[in-house]
């Protein structure tokens, strides 16, 4: 708290000499999506300091789970005193039901698209499209596999890279197509393989997945098991390999056994969304950053888009 203090105290004298008020903002978010941002003082000191420098107090509430956030939220909101709340997932989809109950404020939306039919004149949607990414990191996967084959043909270049997904996958099929699109790019037209494991999903089956999907030339996966993924990185700890992931940079967990990540810099979207309130903007778009781990260097193609390079 003495460190939030220390920082923020300037950015507020800054914020008071400049005259520019927008009045109050709540930042209202649930578990476990707050721990997925990352460590909790800095998420919480870079949305204290963006809101200052434009000219919102903050007010960060974090609930726990298994409440009732939507509840919690309408009696902190709802009296009036915030200009500006931003809600995070998953209450943030449950929007119709609460927004209409809080009066006199704008609203920014986490991860929410927007509906259809025009949505309410306070509702700003933040959203983050990763296909990019997903794109950008299965050209980066089939260029590491090529380069440490040395280009010998021996395996289907398409084997190299695996996607072993699950009914529970967090991925939407669009990213998974654009992973795809990416491997194919680099691959000329190869395409990856894919295993598909069911519910109930334990430590033995990934293990025997990988095992299988290694026996046959695999290397780099893309892991898309919801959320036992790190269990996909467990077991290649034990048994080789790497893998693509989506929002690892967090808990930073087996980095031996990440290629890259694919991140949505949510405080990044935060910004972009506070600075919009002004403007008749309804949708904006968050950053998507690649971030690397510490499994195999990465292409020379790719580095000067990936966050944590350590270069060859």
């Amino acid at each position: 708290m003495k460190r939030c203090r220390a920082l923020t105290l300037p950015l507020l004298c800054v914020f008071l000499l400049s005259g520019c008020w927008n009045g109050r903002a709540l930042f209202f978010f649930e578990q476990p999506f707050w721990s997925t941002l990352g460590d909790d003082a800095r998420i919480r000191v870079t949305l204290m300091s963006a809101s200052l420098r434009r000219g919102y107090f903050p007010r960060i509430d974090i609930a726990a789970p298994g409440g009732d956030s939507q509840a919690g939220l309408v009696k902190d909101a709802g009296k009036g005193a915030y200009s500006t709340v931003v809600v995070g997932p998953l209450l943030s989809s449950e929007w119709k039901s609460y927004v209409p109950r809080i009066s006199g404020a704008r609203f920014i939306l986490v991860d929410v698209s927007p509906p259809a039919a025009d949505p309410p004149p306070n509702v700003l949607f933040l959203t983050f499209d990763r296909r990019e990414a997903f794109h950008a990191a299965g050209f980066a996967a089939a260029a590491s596999a090529l380069e440490g084959h040395g280009g010998d043909g021996a395996t289907d270049p398409g084997q190299r890279i695996g996607l072993l997904l699950s009914n529970g996958t967090e991925l939407s099929p669009d990213e998974i197509d654009a992973f795809n699109a990416g491997v194919a790019e680099s691959l000329n037209g190869a395409r990856p393989v894919t295993r598909l494991l069911s519910a109930p999903i334990d430590k033995a089956s990934v293990k025997t997945a990988v095992q299988e999907m290694q026996r046959q030339g695999t290397e780099i996966f893309l892991l898309g098991l919801g959320s036992v993924d790190p269990l996909g990185l467990e077991v290649m700890k034990d048994t080789g390999g790497c893998a693509v992931v989506a929002d690892w940079a967090a808990s930073g967990a087996y980095p031996a056994q990440v290629f890259l990540s694919v991140e949505e810099d949510v405080p990044g979207g935060l910004l972009r969304a506070l600075a919009a309130l002004r403007t008749d903007t309804r949708s904006v778009s968050g950053p998507v950053r690649l971030v690397a781990g510490k499994a195999r260097p990465l292409p020379s193609a790719v580095r000067g888009h990936v966050d944590g390079d350590r270069g060859s």
